[in-house]
């Protein structure tokens, strides 16, 4: 089998890489720019294209000759339901046999702008003809551990799921690199055809939870540090991100501090045959 990997340069694309190079799936990474290139080969890809997500040529392109398509694309972008489809029917075209989406646990969630956005590319796909795989990850545990270096140095977690210890929502968490494991097991999977698939880590964790599992693994008192919208606002926008992008991640950040993101890791379990990876787990790896 040879797959198309798109936005593969990103946290989620790089694990999706490297989990089916381990299967030795042939790999075709999608890249914005050739400076990208050795490290995706480092990574395990066979080879790589330059392109464009929003060009429907550049999609077309990079599908030639491929089985398979394994479709990221980037969070939190306004037209992000019409590139999806835009994807689907250069797959059509391409003659692709498997198409496999990454969507976001809970997509029905109506609150949420790429939640919806997410929901309205698994339609265009189930109505496409096409074989489909989507994928439903829960929030990736890297994600929170954005500001490593404040947490080592300064003794601080800085976050924006909890607004304090006390918060009482819980979010489920999984290791990217358990959720890039369980893609490979899917890409060459007949079973999991035409499925919808939740991939969870094995907790839902509530603020307190996470500052306890964190002190446990540091053998330090942890402060948490809640960022406000402001902050991210200010921090977002240095980095040029659109305006859109950053009220649509604070709408998601609201949403997370009022209420639960939970998730169930059974299929996850399932797939690995074995448990996936603990938030301690994580921590112990990644702090040492």
């Amino acid at each position: 089998m040879n797959i198309l990997v798109t936005s593969s340069t990103g946290l989620t694309g790089k694990a999706v890489v490297k989990g089916l190079s381990s299967k030795g799936i042939d790999i075709r990474a999608m890249i914005h720019s050739d400076e990208k290139t050795h490290e995706m080969l480092a990574l395990g890809a066979t080879d790589t294209i330059a392109g464009d997500i929003e060009s429907y040529d550049n999609l077309l392109s990079a599908m030639r000759g491929m089985d398979a398509v394994y479709y990221i694309c980037p969070t939190a972008r306004e037209d992000e339901a019409e590139i999806g489809k835009m994807a689907i029917k250069a797959a059509k075209e391409a003659g692709i046999d498997r198409f496999i989406y990454q969507s976001v646990l809970h997509s029905i969630e109506p609150e949420l702008p790429h939640h919806r956005q997410k929901l309205e590319v698994e339609r265009a796909l189930v109505d496409s003809g096409l074989v489909y795989i989507i994928l439903q990850p829960a929030s990736f545990m890297q994600n929170i551990l954005n500001a490593k270096e404040a947490l080592v140095n300064n003794k601080v977690f800085v976050q924006k799921f909890f607004t304090g210890r006390d918060s009482a929502n819980r979010i489920n968490l999984i290791d990217v690199a358990d959720f890039g494991c369980c893609v490979a097991e899917i890409a060459l999977g007949t079973m999991y055809l035409y499925a919808t698939l939740e991939l969870c880590g094995p907790q839902n964790l509530s603020a307190s939870e996470m500052l306890t599992t964190i002190e446990n693994v540091m053998g330090q008192e942890i402060k948490l540090k809640y960022l406000t919208d402001d902050e991210i606002r200010r921090s977002m926008s240095e980095r040029k991100a659109p305006a859109y992008s950053i009220e649509t991640l604070l709408k998601m950040f609201h949403h997370y501090n009022n209420g639960d993101f939970c998730g169930n890791p059974f299929v996850t379990t399932a797939i690995l045959k074995r448990t996936p990876t603990t938030f301690a787990e994580f921590l112990k790896r990644e702090l040492k």
